[in-house]
């Protein structure tokens, strides 16, 4: 079995799409679930993308955060 991902940018030709498709026998459809990802997943990401604040001290963080 072969697959092939297709990304639709325009959501109102999805019903024409799914109908086309389904009319070709030996294809299905088979909806993507999306993996929520756990919060240390987010951590790294936030590194990798350089999403993060360093500061000196807690009470550096403090003052920054106006506490």
């Amino acid at each position: 079995m072969e697959q092939i991902i297709i990304n639709v940018e325009n959501k109102s030709i999805l019903p024409s799409l799914k109908r086309v498709l389904n009319s070709i026998e030996g294809i299905t459809i088979v909806r993507h679930k999306k993996t929520k990802k756990c919060g240390l997943d987010e951590a790294l990401e936030d590194v990798k993308e350089g999403r993060v604040t360093h500061y000196e001290s807690a009470e550096a963080m403090f003052n920054a955060l106006g506490l």
